[in-house]
């Protein structure tokens, strides 16, 4: 591929992140199949290639190209600077991903890292930089989809229905006031809920996501953190965080965002153990909270074992 601008680079990624929304992308579908051409594994088999590749990519989408849109942004980072973050960080991932079942990755961070520096403004890197994190944040989301979490059934603890301690706070849990109204709807499970934005409590957070109105994100749950789901948004958002709370501490019904994890919109629809403050985004209001359980368990169901899409669509209500 060969661009001859930064913003020709940016049209060029925008317009494919708007394909991958509803449509697997090939390359998640050839590594995850064993059909790359170049068959990288060794000694016949690709689950290695998946599963480093896998985890591989979520680190590039969220905890290096997110980081380094952060310091693109930030006006005490000359040209220069941020020309050399991007040049030290970005090869050793881009290049290997590219190697190992994303060709077309590898030749667009190889087009962002030439093009940046040819006289382009701020704002011209800026908005290259968001398009291409939110490129990333799709092939992440799709990876994510497909990978096969039905493994875990091989790798359970000694006493898997034994819930671990209680470590929730409810002191610490923060109540919503007068949240802008929204609408989560799944199908194809018919299931709809109506919730509150936390406009009061993280206003520019949620200025992003009302922005972003209507999407439909592919809808899947989390394997570490307890009774959540997750989806990848198509939102690029470096708004100042006001209000966090800790997961476990936070009620049925949580609405949270994690900029740092993906752009990730999440509901909790149960009890979680993990202790880290993610920012507060919402509610779902009663008693559409109590149906949320049915639909995450169905999420469970396709995340961890059939792999049947599950519709996600947020809407102002």
């Amino acid at each position: 591929m060969n661009f001859s601008s930064l913003s020709e680079l940016t049209d060029a990624l925008k317009a494919r992140t708007s394909e991958m929304m509803t449509d697997e992308p090939d390359e998640i579908r050839q590594f995850r199949s064993g059909t790359l051409e170049n068959k990288a594994g060794s000694y016949g088999q690709y689950f290695g290639t998946w599963d480093i590749a896998a985890g591989m990519v979520r680190d590039y989408s969220m905890y290096t190209m997110y980081p380094i849109l952060q310091l693109a942004e930030n006006p005490r980072l000359d040209h220069e600077q941020f020309r050399a973050v991007l040049e030290a960080l970005d090869p050793p991932y881009s290049n290997y991903l590219r190697y190992s079942g994303f060709p077309q990755m590898g030749e667009y961070a190889a087009a962002l890292r030439s093009l940046i520096g040819r006289n382009q403004s701020r704002d011209e890197v800026i908005q290259a930089m968001r398009a291409y994190v939110a490129y990333t944040n799709r092939m992440a989301a799709w990876s994510f989809h497909y990978f096969p979490w039905g493994l875990g059934k091989h790798f359970q603890y000694a006493e898997p229905d034994v819930a671990p301690p209680d470590i929730s706070d409810l002191k610490r849990r923060v109540r919503i006031k007068n949240g802008q109204p929204i609408r989560l709807t799944w199908q194809p499970l018919g299931v709809s809920v109506k919730a509150v934005l936390a406009t009061n409590e993280n206003p520019e957070l949620c200025e992003d996501l009302l922005r972003a109105l209507p999407f439909t994100i592919l809808q899947d749950h989390a394997v570490v953190t307890g009774e959540s789901m997750y989806a990848w948004t198509p939102v690029v958002s470096t708004a100042p965080i006001r209000v966090r709370e800790r997961i476990c501490d936070a009620p049925r019904g949580r609405l949270r965002y994690s900029q740092s994890t993906g752009q990730k919109l999440i509901v909790q629809y149960g009890p979680t153990t993990e202790d880290l403050a993610q920012p507060v985004l919402g509610e779902v209001l009663e008693p559409d909270a109590a149906r949320l359980a049915a639909v995450g368990r169905k999420v469970w169901e396709s995340t961890y074992e059939t792999k049947e899409r599950i519709w996600l669509t947020v809407e102002a209500a």
